[in-house]
């Protein structure tokens, strides 16, 4: 049965030889069956089966564009250029939405005009056959500038608070859905979390997430540098934490330390609490780049 037309979702897949995984996704948006939806499918000029792929789901697709593309924001950039909808939100090639999310999402906007960004709840899937189940913390809003507390494919904004905020940057390659949601956050746009799982995020051991390892510790700092407390000092904080300590293990939960090793790491902790403040230092959570850039996985 298809649902009621509600307000317009333009929703963007970008993809570039995910033939092994497109279908995936485009199904589960099939199984939305939401009435007003738009999607738009922004390919990256993919060499293998992806175009033919999409093109198999007919009407479903709105617009199908395949172009060399700068990455996978420039990619998104377009398609959000075409979008004509009232609510915005986009689908990695190898992830799927969660039953019901496009309906969910779009009364949960309807119900609360004030609200700008909705974001959900998410099932990660790992290779190693490990899933978890994510739900926003009640501080995600507030821990945003510290630590990426959204997961990006349960979260939908409106086309109104895409245009203030601008486009996604194209000068991040890993982190630029954190900071697309801190310049959200910055432009005025409000924030609300419900618990529901809106999305399946997977994390294979080649993805963007699962392998930037120092890469991407490098665009967290930057993120921070830009939107965190302390005028944003408390980046160079995290980039020390990251490199004297981190990178030793002493993040890990499954490796021990020394006696004076321990005692080095314990009181600079308690000296950074005493200059800065113990919840901004407690947000630091860079352990899975170091894991990545140590050969350790998640």
């Amino acid at each position: 049965m298809v649902a009621d037309a509600g307000p317009r979702i333009s929703l963007v897949v970008p993809s570039f030889n995910a033939e092994a995984t497109i279908d995936r996704a485009l199904t589960s948006i099939a199984n939305q069956h939401y009435a007003n939806l738009e999607l738009i499918c922004m390919d990256g000029a993919s060499t293998d089966g992806t175009v033919e792929a999409i093109a198999r789901h007919g009407d479903l697709v709105s617009e199908l564009v395949s172009e060399s593309d700068a990455g996978q924001a420039d990619a998104l950039n377009r398609g959000f250029s075409k979008a004509t909808g009232d609510i915005f939100c986009w689908l990695c090639a190898d992830d799927e939405l969660a039953e019901g999310a496009l309906q969910r999402a779009a009364a949960f906007l309807e119900a609360h005009p004030d609200v700008d960004v909705v974001t959900g709840g998410c099932l990660r899937v790992f290779d190693q056959g490990v899933s978890v189940q994510t739900e926003p913390e009640a501080d995600f809003f507030e821990q945003l500038v510290l630590k990426n507390t959204i997961e990006q494919p349960s979260t939908f904004w409106r086309a109104g608070a895409h245009r203030r905020a601008g486009e996604l940057t194209l000068k991040l390659k890993y982190a630029f859905d954190w900071e697309y949601w801190c310049r959200l956050r910055r432009s005025g746009a409000k924030f609300a979390s419900i618990p529901d799982v809106m999305s399946v995020y997977y994390f294979s051991d080649t993805n963007l997430t699962s392998t930037g390892g120092r890469k991407i510790a490098r665009e967290m700092y930057r993120v921070v540098r830009e939107y965190g407390p302390y005028r944003g000092y408390i980046a160079w904080i995290y980039a020390a934490l990251y490199s004297v300590f981190d990178l030793r293990g002493f993040y890990d939960a499954d490796v021990s330390h020394g006696r004076l090793a321990t005692w080095s790491f314990h009181a600079t902790l308690r000296l950074l609490y005493a200059l800065f403040d113990r919840e901004s230092v407690n947000a630091y959570n860079w352990n899975f780049a170091s894991r990545q850039e140590r050969g350790l996985g998640w």
